[in-house]
């Protein structure tokens, strides 16, 4: 992460603030607030968000300066649950649109429209709602096989039969319906 973001930040293009040492700091502070981002995923993602803002109001043009937000925003998505997600989500959609306002209207930091510069921020939110709601469904799945093999031969336990299904004597190749599963 380290190496994208920080050579993005010592590259200048034209029009582009010259990285000096708030630049760095900068950088420094979203790099080790990474470092926790497992634990305590909102504080992180506030932190690099702010780092990111910085940079933009700043003077600093780049995308790659966005990454260490959205690696937190990805985790704030998998750690959590959905309305932390869909809290987080506003908030940093309008932080990035009201920066992209302020920083747009110089010519010299040409910030891209509000509008885009407001959904950046929910992509990696909805990557990781995405991978998280996934996790919960293989566990879901693993807990039901878990279940069912534990009651015996893997049959459904006594009385979930439906009346008539399989009940002795009466044959289900020879029935055009089939009792559901």
């Amino acid at each position: 992460m380290g190496l994208f973001t920080g050579s993005d930040l010592a590259v200048n293009g034209p029009g582009s603030r010259q990285a000096d040492a708030l630049s760095w700091a900068l950088f420094a502070l979203s790099l080790a607030a990474l470092v926790v981002r497992r634990r305590r995923p909102v504080p992180v993602a506030c932190v690099t968000g702010a780092a990111c803002a910085g940079w933009a109001l700043y003077g600093h043009i780049g995308e790659p300066l966005n990454l260490p937000v959205i690696v937190a925003l990805y985790t704030v998505a998998v750690l959590g649950d959905r309305r932390r997600t869909l809290w987080t989500g506003v908030t940093a959609a309008v932080v990035s649109g009201a920066v992209a306002l302020i920083a747009g209207r110089d010519v010299a930091n040409p910030q891209g429209l509000p509008v885009l510069e407001m959904i950046w921020p929910l992509v990696p939110l909805l990557l990781g709602e995405a991978v998280r709601t996934r996790r919960e469904l293989l566990a879901e799945y693993a807990a039901r096989a878990e279940r069912a093999e534990g009651n015996g031969s893997g049959r459904p336990p006594a009385g979930s039969a439906r009346s008539g299904c399989g009940s002795p004597g009466r044959s289900t190749t020879s029935s055009p319906t089939r009792c559901p599963r």
